[in-house]
């Protein structure tokens, strides 16, 4: 009953949730390279009408805080990573995304060592509303919090998630993590270390023979946390 469950869960996700990022990370690199651009997706369709207040701006979901990035990725993360270890992350399958390159070259910040404020600076640099920003943390960001979004039943919006998944790998490598990690131990064998490359470029229509990868979406969450932590 339980893997019936899985089966059923991710045969409801895995149509949604693949998205080869092709943007800048947190730090400003791409692929090793400074200063690079997103010319791989088209801009969502930004909102109608957006009612903000003063300190906040009209985004792709709606009305996100202007706020100095570097300091408040930090309070951020604080807020949102409270009492429990890096859980799960999904690739999406979405052809709309806005991602924006998050740091221009001339532009000097402090090195953001804490994968989970490197998580949510990069999500802010995506100009997210708040509701998405709660989910920028490896402790928020799990796959009940994905089918909340899928089924409108959470105030960020599931077209959100190209970002939001983005930003969590930082749009980097992990298959060798991934082999370390035991991914590549269910049914579907290799085929799972697919959801592992988040290098831009990597687009691959999933189907339901990934299903069975969707048991080792904690085990890519862990290599996505602790090779951020890695990095210097």
């Amino acid at each position: 009953m339980l893997v019936l469950f899985s089966l059923l869960h991710t045969a409801l996700l895995l149509p949604l949730f693949f998205h080869s990022a092709g943007g800048c990370v947190a730090s400003g690199v791409c692929g090793g390279i400074s200063g690079c651009q997103n010319p791989y997706y088209a801009q969502p369709v930004q909102p109608a009408y957006c009612d903000c207040a003063p300190t906040h701006a009209c985004g792709r979901y709606g009305c996100y805080q202007v706020r100095n990035r570097v300091a408040a990725a930090s309070v951020r993360t604080q807020q949102t990573s409270q009492g429990r270890g890096p859980s799960d992350a999904l690739r999406f399958a979405s052809g709309e995304s806005g991602l924006v390159p998050t740091t221009s070259n001339d532009e000097k910040q402090p090195q953001i060592i804490d994968p989970n404020e490197r998580f949510m600076q990069c999500c802010m640099e995506q100009n997210l509303p708040d509701a998405c920003l709660e989910k920028c943390s490896f402790q928020t960001y799990t796959k009940d919090v994905l089918t909340r979004m899928y089924l409108r039943q959470d105030a960020c919006p599931i077209q959100a998630a190209a970002e939001l998944q983005f930003c969590a790998a930082q749009g980097q490598d992990h298959r060798e993590c991934c082999v370390r990690n035991g991914v590549t131990t269910t049914i579907a064998g290799m085929k799972c270390l697919v959801l592992c490359d988040q290098t831009p470029g990597q687009i691959v229509q999933l189907d339901m023979s990934y299903m069975p990868c969707y048991d080792r979406f904690e085990n890519m969450n862990s290599c996505f946390f602790y090779e951020m932590r890695k990095r210097r």
